[in-house]
C-alpha cells in the first residue's frame, strides 16, 4: 500500500491529518493472520493474509500514545469478509481510543470509542505480547447492544515510526 492510501485509511478511522502524516509504516507488509469472532451468537473463523502494525511511541493529536492498527479482508462469500482495528492508547491515562470495523457475509459491525464526535458502542482491548507479535482481544458491544468478542493473533507486528526517524 502506498503512503498516501495508508494516510487515506487512517483519515477514514477519524484520526486528524497532523497524527497521520507524520508517520509511516516499516517491516513487513503481511503476515499470516488469524481471527475468531463471536457476533451475538454466531461465531466466525478466519485466518489468511494480514497486516498487522505496532508503534509503541507514537503520537495522537499531541499525545504520547502506543498504536495498535490490524487490515484483513478475504474474497470469499461467507463469514468474516473484512476487519480494521486501530487502537490507540493513551500514555496520559485516559481512555483507549478503539476503532473496529467487521463486515460478515450476514452485515457491519463497528465499534467506536475514545474519539471526539461519534460514538458507536462500547469496548476494551487485551493486549498478549508474545515474541514478535501477540494476540489482541476485543470485547464490548456494538451501538445496536449485540456483543462482540473478537480475538486476533499476529505472529508478527510491523512497525510505525516517525517519518524521516
Amino acid at each position: 500500500m502506498h503512503r498516501s492510501a495508508f494516510v487515506a485509511v487512517l483519515l477514514l478511522l477519524g484520526l486528524h491529518v497532523r497524527d497521520a502524516v507524520g508517520q509511516r509504516r516499516t517491516g513487513p507488509e503481511t503476515a499470516a493472520i488469524t481471527i475468531a469472532a463471536k457476533i451475538g451468537s454466531k461465531s466466525y473463523q478466519a485466518s489468511g493474509p494480514g497486516k498487522c502494525r505496532h508503534a509503541p511511541d507514537a503520537s495522537l493529536r499531541d499525545v504520547s500514545a502506543s498504536l495498535w492498527t490490524v487490515e484483513y479482508a478475504n474474497q470469499r462469500e461467507e463469514g468474516l469478509k473484512q476487519l480494521t482495528l486501530t487502537l490507540w492508547r493513551l500514555k496520559d491515562g485516559s481512555p483507549d481510543q478503539l476503532s473496529l470495523n467487521l463486515e460478515t457475509s450476514t452485515g457491519s459491525h463497528r465499534i467506536k470509542t475514545g474519539q471526539k464526535g461519534e460514538s458507536a458502542g462500547q469496548g476494551t482491548v487485551t493486549i498478549l505480547p508474545s515474541g514478535p507479535g501477540g494476540r489482541l482481544e476485543i470485547s464490548g458491544k456494538e451501538a445496536g447492544g449485540k456483543t462482540l468478542q473478537v480475538t486476533i493473533d499476529c505472529p508478527a507486528f510491523a512497525g510505525v515510526e516517525a517519518e524521516g526517524g
